[in-house]
């Protein structure tokens, strides 16, 4: 008694089988390569602009609340550079003036700064900045 199953000639398969065979094939190759990158211009200038925006909302809104809060005779000696990830970068003419601004902000300024910000603030990180010169 053979216990073989029914022929099926080996290396031959049916057309289901193959056209599977195919299709798995291709849906690997998809996953597998990469989408080709598009390098036109324009997708690089809509890119830029959309990070451009939302740097211009966070540092314009921080401007406003910057000139609200902080005197004028300090305020004339900085220079907001702007906004990331809740750090403020602002300029500072000289050393003085640094450190006056660095007192205030520990007594009371950053919290005024926090709630007419609006956004999340954790800290101004003041920088001497040499272009800030007194006239």
């Amino acid at each position: 008694m053979d216990h073989t199953s029914p022929a099926i000639p080996v290396g031959t398969e049916t057309r289901e089988g193959s056209a599977f065979a195919e299709s798995s094939i291709e849906q690997l190759r998809r996953h597998r390569c990469r989408p080709e990158r598009n390098l036109e211009i324009g997708g690089m200038v809509d890119q830029f602009r959309r990070e451009a925006g939302r740097a211009r909302r966070g540092a314009g809104t921080f401007l406003d609340a910057w000139e609200a809060v902080v005197p004028s005779e300090i305020a004339a000696a900085t220079r907001v550079r702007g906004i990331r990830g809740g750090v403020a970068r602002v300029g500072v003419q000289d050393a003085a003036t640094s450190y006056d601004l660095d007192q205030r902000l520990r007594n009371g300024l950053l919290a005024e700064l926090r709630l007419a910000f609006r956004s999340p603030l954790r800290r101004v990180k003041l920088e001497i900045d040499g272009s800030l010169t007194r006239d």
